[in-house]
């Protein structure tokens, strides 16, 4: 499917999905629960992967409405085949969670999550008295055995993933576990797996870059109800920030670093108000400057930022981003090609880009099968004399179904070519 974003002026209300990050962790911890109701989960793709793998260890799992109720397990006892699609984010937790069964396991995915490394986090696992099979990059399809003792380890975390998914799985350890991160990016991602099992009654202990997780601990989670997605909301605040006026509703504080957007947005002279007492966050056009950006903590938000700075007066440097390389796509490539194809000049390096802003005739662009490609890009096309043309933008459905309705509910034109 690929669709057309028309020069428009945009003024709305809107609600933003819930949160992708919440929604894995929460699923997972319901699944080793006993009994546990997520409220307000995304449901996607991704997430829909998560859910898949939940049963796939035994839990059981009935949708009612906007809540779903999980018998968990008692222990994992999985055995056999599962494919996770395209989410990396199911396939390295359950690395770990999948790392207590003493059945062999065979995780896989897509064509392009068999692209992507996880040797970091396996070789971390089989040190901790699990068996984790692969090619040398341990790219999927993976075997992967029980049953991880604990233990201590130190690892580079190229992916926040790789912290989760020892965070998820050695609470249930016979041993004590220590964990020393040399160097982690997306810090916030990890305080979200915190949080997520504080609400589960699981302690885990941290310094800086360390984390003590005691052993032979039980997950009890009861409830949790799964905040709006900060990187999603972003599209809205930028739609606002770029053609107009956007309300974004049941916008909360959360451990989510891509609250951040708000900061950036202010920072690169755009105006945007945040009632945090209402979770109501109000973005309107405005004249945007280029500044500096540190996305290492914020690497979703990348692909929104360059969309700013594309229109942006002067020069905008997005830095410490090497760690987006390794996601669905490598999205610096991905941002690079697609403001080229805008006529944007542009300049990549090994950690991320700089960007001239300038005027935006039109064209074409591509999501290259990434969602938050083609979330973000298709926003110039609400400041495009000539409209931009999205290509394969289907995979919006990764993390936002509905992006196409709430653009038109705010009044954007676009155009569906199928």
């Amino acid at each position: 499917m690929d669709v057309r974003i028309l020069k428009s002026e945009v003024n709305g209300k809107a609600t933003p999905p819930p949160s992708k990050s919440y929604t894995h962790r929460a699923f997972i911890a319901a699944a080793l629960s006993p009994s546990a109701v997520v409220e307000n989960p995304l449901i996607s793709n991704d997430t829909m992967a998560t859910l898949n793998a939940c049963r796939f260890i035994g839990a059981r799992v009935a949708r009612k409405g906007r809540f779903i109720a999980f018998r968990g397990v008692e222990e994992v006892d999985a055995m056999g085949y599962i494919n996770v699609e395209n989410s990396g984010t199911t396939l390295r937790l359950f690395l770990g969670v999948l790392s207590h069964s003493k059945h062999l396991c065979v995780i896989d995915g897509d064509a392009s999550l068999r692209k992507r490394p996880n040797r970091t986090l396996a070789l971390a696992l089989n040190k901790l008295g699990a068996k984790v099979w692969g090619d040398e990059e341990f790219r999927a399809p993976l075997k992967v055995c029980g049953i991880i003792k604990g233990g201590k380890v130190s690892l580079r975390a190229e992916s926040s993933q790789f912290v989760s998914s020892l965070l998820f799985s050695l609470p249930l350890a016979s041993f004590d576990s220590e964990i020393a991160v040399e160097e982690v990016k997306s810090r916030p991602y990890i305080d979200i797996t915190i949080h997520v099992l504080e609400e589960s009654g699981v302690i885990v202990e941290k310094e800086e870059n360390e984390f003590f997780v005691p052993g032979q601990q039980y997950y009890s989670l009861k409830r949790f109800s799964v905040p709006s997605d900060f990187s999603s909301a972003s599209y809205l605040i930028a739609a606002g920030l770029l053609a107009g006026k956007v309300e974004v509703l049941n916008m909360f504080e959360s451990m989510q670093g891509d609250r951040r957007i708000v900061e950036i947005a202010r920072e690169m002279g755009g105006e945007v108000r945040w009632d945090k007492g209402k979770g109501v966050i109000v973005a309107e056009r405005s004249e945007l400057e280029g500044i500096e950006v540190d996305a290492a903590d914020v690497p979703d938000l990348v692909p929104t930022l360059a969309v700013l700075a594309a229109v942006a007066k002067g020069r905008t440097t997005i830095y410490n981003a090497e760690h987006l390389r390794i996601k669905e796509i490598d999205r610096i490539e991905g941002c690079y090609a697609n403001l080229k194809s805008l006529g944007i000049n542009v300049e990549k390096r090994r950690d991320g880009l700089v960007i001239e802003g300038g005027n935006i005739e039109g064209g074409v662009v591509d999501s290259f099968g990434d969602h938050r490609m083609a979330l973000a890009f298709s926003l110039l096309g609400l400041v495009a004399e000539k409209g931009v043309l999205v290509k394969n933008a289907e995979v919006v459905s990764v993390s936002f179904p509905n992006y196409f309705d709430i653009l038109k509910s705010i009044s954007a034109k676009l155009e569906i070519e199928r």
